[in-house]
């Protein structure tokens, strides 16, 4: 959002700051069909290629824009970008035709090689306030209320996180299996286990939904255990199921099982086999339980 926000700013025929919306700029940026604004794609799910680079960036960025005063390239989830492909967009970066501009958005800036960031300008972005984001939900959705609250929350201040929950059917599938499990996790027995985890493997491209679900109830037992607040509960319609967890589980075991969830999000992306890295995940996490009991 902010990207393409950039990219109206700069291609505007109105030279309008913020960009004035209506021009045919404007428009065409806001219907995602602008000649001279290119959304890097790429077919691997895990990796950027070299080759996408090559065919996208490097091979057409001495073509002149068509239109506008800009040719802008938008790389999303740019930490994906291999070594090769980064040092194959080096060269562009460091001697870009003056019509270019290409934006580099990465969540972890350190995927990316020392001679990329400094060449680039670095721009940090904050978590913007639940309160903003709910009454944007508000003004941009006509839902029920209960999903605006809900995806204020799990959106963790990233409106555009909010905003694709929201839109996808599928994310409250995945929600409501992975609530089932994370309900009856601690007394679940192995071959249950096995079916939730055979029942997520359809959601196998989107399990950082998962796997921020989990993260987010884990943070919702440890502030429920530290202060006993329902209303700073993401998912406060399942305070009983929390409550009821609060009692036997300790501080130290919520720090290992969210240190496991981290690790297991790293190694998804080290290609590691997919079902046996949940059920693993799901196992350690029903032991943590065990501790206290």
């Amino acid at each position: 959002m902010l990207a393409e926000s950039f990219a109206s700013i700069l291609q505007c025929e109105q030279g309008a700051f913020p960009e004035c919306g209506n021009c045919e700029s404007c428009i065409q940026i806001d219907h995602g069909n602008h000649p001279d604004v290119i959304l890097v794609m790429h077919e691997k799910e895990k990796t950027i290629s070299v080759q996408d680079i090559r065919d996208q960036i490097v091979s057409t960025a001495e073509i002149k824009p068509y239109r506008g005063p800009y040719k802008i390239y938008i790389v999303d989830e740019a930490e994906k970008m291999t070594q090769e492909a980064q040092n194959a967009l080096l060269k562009t970066i460091e001697e870009p035709p003056e019509y270019v501009v290409i934006f580099l958005l990465v969540n972890n800036r350190g995927a990316l090689l020392e001679t990329i960031l400094s060449r680039c300008i670095l721009l940090e972005t904050e978590p913007v306030r639940q309160g903003q984001i709910r009454e944007y939900l508000r003004q941009h959705r006509d839902l029920p209320e209960e999903e605006i609250e809900f995806a204020s929350g799990f959106s963790m201040g990233n409106i555009g996180k909010g905003l694709a929950v929201l839109d996808s059917r599928d994310f409250w599938e995945r929600k409501e299996i992975s609530l089932s499990l994370l309900r009856s996790i601690p007394s679940i027995r192995v071959e249950n286990i096995n079916k939730y985890t055979g029942q997520l493997k359809q959601h196998k491209n989107r399990i950082q939904d998962v796997f921020d679900i989990f993260l987010i109830w884990y943070r919702d037992l440890l502030i429920l255990k530290t202060t006993g607040q329902r209303r700073r509960l993401v998912f406060s319609g399942e305070y009983e199921h929390l409550l009821l967890q609060c009692d036997i589980i300790s501080f130290e075991s919520l720090d290992r099982i969210i240190r496991d969830i981290e690790k297991a999000e790293n190694r998804v992306r080290a290609n590691v086999n997919y079902e046996a890295l949940l059920l693993v995940l799901f196992t350690r996490i029903r032991r943590e339980y065990r501790l206290e009991e």
